[in-house]
């Protein structure tokens, strides 16, 4: 093959064409001190870093629901255990209004004290976070409870009755409490319904009433008791899936540096 002069220039044009270009790759590894900055400098690790990222991407966003979660928790978890010691309240004073040798004086302070403590029962069901009601279910919009005269009344309505749940790795993690689950009895009654009745029979010393509506006391303490441990169950859940995440996070990290974040020195 003859060799001319426009061979032997297009030739050293060409060197220094990838000289310059060696050079500019040379220059963005040193700027940036990785081997990998464009997927055409290593298909095959640039393939695994973008999938690796994409995963942490994915990853940090449940660890941030996660965390948002638990903070909603710690509101259940404080009205709960309010709750719990309120109707523990409310049964030791049942108890001493059933008791013969209490004073009509004495029934009268227990009725009063009875309807401070419903009316505490009341604000806890219309627990806020953020303009939210945490007891609402399905409409954290509208307050669980409200007052018709004296009454206290559910204000959710049954199909709204729907435990909030949190969606992780392809799976609903129930966490929410609503006003069903801790101010209504299986049988249908609410809290406030055998306050009212507790009130009146403290007053009229009717103690055959306070007997029967301590058993359905009891029904409400149960229902509290045992979405407190829910509550906590869930709690010691995330928390692990939590460490889990980020612990994922981490090791796909350090990959994700050993793939595109060698230095020049180190190539």
């Amino acid at each position: 093959m003859r060799v001319t002069q426009s061979m032997i220039a297009n030739n050293a044009i060409n060197n220094i064409r990838n000289s310059l270009l060696r050079r500019e790759e040379l220059s963005e590894e040193i700027s940036t001190g990785k081997k990998i900055n464009k997927p055409s400098d290593d298909p095959v690790n640039a393939g695994k870093s973008s999938y690796l990222m994409s995963r942490n991407r994915l990853l940090n966003g449940y660890i941030e629901d996660i965390k948002n979660t638990r903070s909603v928790l710690v509101y259940y978890d404080t009205a709960l255990q309010e709750m719990q010691n309120v109707n523990h309240r409310i049964k030791e004073l049942a108890v001493q209004a059933a008791n013969d040798t209490q004073t009509v004086e004495d029934r009268h302070h227990i009725a009063l004290e009875l309807k401070q403590l419903k009316e505490h029962l009341y604000k806890l069901a219309n627990t806020q976070i953020g303009g939210k009601y945490i007891f609402g279910g399905a409409k954290t919009n509208v307050p669980p409870v409200r007052k018709e005269n004296e009454t206290v009344v559910i204000n959710t309505p049954q199909e709204a009755n729907i435990r909030a749940k949190l969606p992780v790795e392809h799976i609903d993690i129930e966490y929410g409490v609503t006003v069903y689950d801790v101010f209504k009895t299986d049988s249908g009654e609410t809290v406030f319904g055998i306050l009212d009745r507790l009130i009146d029979s403290a007053e009229s010393g009717n103690d055959d009433d306070i007997e029967r509506d301590l058993g359905s006391l009891d029904s409400v303490l149960n229902k509290v008791n045992a979405n407190l441990a829910r509550v906590g169950s869930v709690d010691n859940m995330l928390e692990s899936m939590e460490k889990r995440f980020e612990k994922v996070v981490d090791n796909n990290t350090d990959i994700i540096n050993n793939l595109v974040g060698q230095t020049c020195q180190k190539r």
